[in-house]
């Protein structure tokens, strides 16, 4: 490859990388503006015409990114544990001291509640209600993330870290506790929303001890 070659096969590459930048950027835009839109409104009510003005883009411009409204809303839960399946994904790669993982999980996992939580309250509610829709985040986001958890636990088990357990039933167990939390902050009980950092190391502390985890 000569020096002229070369220098254009460089450049090539640099606009082709600021390019996927700008897309996932405008992507990463019209999601915000879909969270921002479905909290106030709820996601039945939401329509793609109100995503796009809130994004300031035209309507058609959320199809290029985003195949109809289910696909953003898959998006959109995606985005939500996004950090969750990172978290579970270098725990049982790394496998850290299981009492310290699991208590910055937890602690981490009520802050995106926090963080999220009107959110959570207009989309949840359509995972149950809708089937066809709350398979699809089932098997496609969810089922992922719960594999990752049971390789965790199995390899936890496998260390003689954890009592012998079905990794599977343990992945659930675990995901399970910091869930019933989250849906009774959802429903509107004000001692969970009034002592949210108490319930966040009571969970922390129960499933230690329900797994009898080494300290």
């Amino acid at each position: 490859m000569n020096e002229r070659s070369f220098i254009t096969t460089i450049a090539v590459y640099i606009m082709e990388n600021i390019q996927q930048q700008l897309l996932q950027a405008r992507r990463n835009l019209i999601l915000d503006a879909a969270i921002e839109v479905i909290a106030e409104k709820g996601f039945q009510r939401t329509t793609i015409k109100e995503i796009a003005k809130k994004a300031e883009v035209a309507d058609g411009t959320i199809y290029n990114y985003f195949k109809n409204k289910d696909a953003l809303f898959m998006s959109i839960i995606d985005r939500l544990i996004e950090a969750e399946v990172d978290e579970l994904a270098e725990a049982a790669e790394e496998q850290p001291k299981p009492s310290d993982f699991v208590g910055q999980f937890i602690q981490n996992r009520m802050d995106d509640v926090e963080q999220n939580l009107s959110v959570l309250k207009a989309i949840l509610p359509e995972t149950m209600s809708n089937s066809e829709l709350g398979q699809s985040v089932y098997e496609q986001i969810y089922g992922p993330a719960f594999q990752i958890g049971e390789a965790y636990f199995r390899q936890l088990v496998e260390n003689d870290e954890i009592e012998s357990i079905d990794p599977v039933i343990a992945g659930r167990l675990f995901a399970s506790v910091p869930m019933g939390i989250m849906l009774f902050r959802l429903m509107g009980d004000e001692h969970v929303a009034e002592n949210w950092s108490a319930y966040s190391e009571a969970v922390s502390q129960f499933i230690s001890q329900a797994f009898n985890l080494p300290k």
